[in-house]
């Protein structure tokens, strides 16, 4: 172990001290992001001109942004943005991790505002800081908690050792095909979108959710939301939602609703009528093996 710390380190100063040329191509950064000792933060800087702060322990999202120099996911945004034909001034980040969402959102005036929300402690200083980086603290209002159907005060919480954005609600204890059960847990509070958006006007308002499988529960809190009809943009993870018991809930809260079109976003040109039937053929396609997708959700 401690060879190979004393390599990374070597590696470090080597790519350093040639920084040039070659730590300005994909392939340099991501090097240097792998040398990097662990827990180093590192600053990155993308092509949207966004300034983002990484873990350099995050070998997925923070790989991503540092080496990709582009706001991670965000094209799922962009992409639903194009669909929808009425624009909103008020973006709902829930899952915002170290705000790759929100501030591409807000710097490109997409929106006025941004509501995000973060429950892991670490990836929040670290979002917190990147939204101060880029001077919006005032567009931001930034919350440190998890959403679920209730607000029942806390709630265990399950860390990913190399993935940042994998942390998630635990419900249950047995492995899983993330080895699962080997998972640090701590705590986090937790409340309703709801109750955490009583005095927002949901008409102005947006949904981007990636919560790793806890969509179904996040949505049987935010009755009020889904009767408004708010656009929504949300992971769809067959393996997470059945793992957290939430796969019931996600369809059970939709049927309900008033949507009448959707898009698989990874074929954004192609238009589907909105239909549970429809979710579940995707589903079956996609499998239990940790595929997935993400869903755009509108009435029009």
């Amino acid at each position: 172990m401690k060879s190979k710390n004393v390599i990374k380190k070597i590696m470090l100063r080597i790519l350093t001290g040639v920084a040039g040329p070659f730590v300005n191509t994909r392939i340099g950064r991501a090097a240097f992001f792998e040398a990097a000792p662990q827990n180093q933060l590192l600053l990155a800087h993308t092509t949207e001109g966004i300034y983002y702060i990484v873990n350099s322990s995050d070998k997925v999202i923070g790989r991503s942004v540092y080496s990709e120099r582009n706001s991670f996911d965000a094209h799922h945004l962009t992409d639903a943005l194009d669909l929808i034909s009425n624009p909103k001034s008020v973006l709902i980040d829930v899952g915002a991790n170290i705000g790759t969402i929100g501030l591409l959102g807000i710097s490109k005036g997409h929106f006025k505002k941004c509501i995000a929300f973060e429950p892991e402690p670490h990836n929040f200083k670290i979002l917190t800081h990147n939204v101060s980086l880029n001077g919006l603290n005032d567009k931001f209002e930034l919350r440190n908690e998890a959403l679920s159907s209730e607000a029942v005060g806390t709630l265990d919480f399950e860390l990913s050792e190399k993935n940042y954005g994998d942390h998630r609600m635990r419900i249950k204890t047995t492995s899983g095909i993330h080895n699962e059960a080997n998972r640090k847990v701590i705590s986090v509070v937790v409340n309703t979108l709801d109750r955490a958006l009583e005095n927002v006007n949901l008409d102005e308002c947006m949904l981007f959710m990636d919560t790793q499988g806890y969509e179904g529960h996040v949505l049987s809190g935010a009755n009020k939301l889904i009767q408004m009809n708010v656009p929504v943009v949300t992971e769809f993870w067959p393996y997470g939602l059945k793992r957290s018991g939430g796969l019931e809930l996600f369809y059970n809260v939709l049927r309900n609703s008033g949507y009448t079109s959707m898009w698989d976003l990874k074929n954004p040109t192609k238009k589907l009528q909105f239909s549970i039937d429809e979710l579940k053929v995707i589903e079956s396609q996609i499998g239990y093996d940790g595929g997935f997708t993400d869903f755009l959700f509108v009435k029009e």
